[in-house]
């Protein structure tokens, strides 16, 4: 793939490995039956593609295997996907899990720490990053918590993953502590965050959606808790939630023990009671 002088790009390297991942200008894409691609893979490489061009990001694809870049390539030059980027199936916009399985689920999620939470809850949306402190994208991508290197759009968005995987209540810790997370603080000394949970087919609909080929579903600007299907708050935070949350919100509300469950574990409970309501 030829790239425009002057024309920033970001790398789009397909890997061998049991998870994809995003760092610092690069999106290591893992296909689920390497050297084999898929036509799931392929449409959200797609995405990815015309996500990045739409902010005007030429991306490079890379691979060992040129064959795999051959088949992109013309899998490219006849897609003619438009924005939003819906995608045709949920497994499009799956993640790994933490033992390299494919997952996607019926719910999408938004983690964070209490004290995020109960400013959530006081708005009555979720906020990109650029509306909850108010400052520009070009400011927050300088920022040291951005660790991951994001480019400046990312932060117009609210981000969404998937409720059944663990890597929502993972950042919330990492945001809890100011740094990432060692084995003894996302097991013995794992602190559980709040969840907010959305029905995916709702949010595909929303006229602020988009998937950019990484991230399950994001939402431009803010979300509304009128959206809000469950919100699950650790039993022994539910003292700072009162006065907090709208009549209206409470029956969504539902709190649940924490019994020293560490990343996992939690994360797994907390699928599991969802599934129930």
């Amino acid at each position: 793939m030829f790239l425009r002088r002057g024309v920033p790009s970001m790398k789009l390297v397909i890997w061998q490995n049991e998870f994809s991942l995003q760092w610092n200008g690069t999106y290591h894409f893992a296909l689920e039956a390497y050297p084999a691609i898929q036509a799931w893979e392929l449409e959200k490489i797609a995405a990815f593609c015309h996500y990045e061009r739409m902010n005007q990001r030429e991306p490079q694809i890379i691979c060992k295997d040129q064959a795999i870049v051959r088949t992109i390539n013309q899998y490219l030059k006849h897609d003619n996907s438009r924005v939003p980027f819906i995608p045709s199936h949920r497994k499009v916009a799956s993640t790994y899990d933490v033992s390299g399985k494919v997952v996607y689920d019926e719910w999408l999620s938004h983690t964070c720490t209490v004290e995020t939470a109960i400013a959530i809850f006081k708005s009555g949306k979720l906020l990109s990053a650029v509306k909850a402190f108010n400052l520009p994208a070009e400011e927050l991508v300088r920022d040291s918590r951005n660790a991951a290197g994001d480019p400046a759009d990312y932060f117009n968005y609210v981000m969404l993953g998937w409720s059944n995987t663990s890597s929502g209540y993972r950042l919330a810790m990492e945001r809890l502590l100011g740094h990432l997370p060692n084995d003894r603080e996302l097991n013995e000394a794992f602190v559980p965050g709040v969840s907010f949970h959305f029905a995916y087919d709702e949010i595909v609909s929303l006229k602020e959606y988009l998937f950019d080929g990484y991230h399950p579903a994001k939402v431009k600007d803010e979300l509304p808790l009128t959206h809000l299907k469950a919100c699950i708050i650790p039993q022994e935070q539910a003292s700072a939630f009162e006065g907090v949350i709208p009549e209206t919100l409470k029956i969504r509300c539902f709190y649940l023990p924490y019994n020293k469950e560490g990343l996992i574990e939690w994360s797994e409970k907390v699928h599991r009671f969802l599934v129930r309501v």
